[in-house]
């Protein structure tokens, strides 16, 4: 079975089984970006120099890989985006299928 998910801030300390995956791979997608703040800085300049398709595809690439490291049970099989690049947001939505 697929399932969507997207980033979120509450957790559920109790959640068990497919449930724990989604958990997980929900709150890999609100913080897979290095949280360092001197490393932001400095990499945010090169990031608004490089153009946005490129950009996306390295920030799929990031989602998925992070995903794999730290929640295994969890095979990617999509990243889409909603937003608006125009005004410089945009969330990822992961399809996933749970394994185990």
């Amino acid at each position: 079975m697929t399932h969507q998910v997207t980033a979120k801030s509450n957790i559920d300390f109790c959640a068990t089984g497919v449930d724990e995956v989604l958990q997980n791979v929900a709150y890999i997608l609100s913080t897979f970006v290095m949280s360092y703040p001197e490393k932001r800085v400095r990499d945010k300049k090169k990031e608004m120099e490089v153009p946005f398709q490129i950009a996306k595809r390295r920030n799929t690439a990031r989602i998925i890989d992070s995903i794999k490291r730290f929640e295994p049970r969890a095979v990617v099989i999509d990243v889409d985006y909603l937003g608006d690049v125009f005004i410089g947001k945009l969330e990822p939505i992961v399809k996933v299928i749970v394994n185990g």
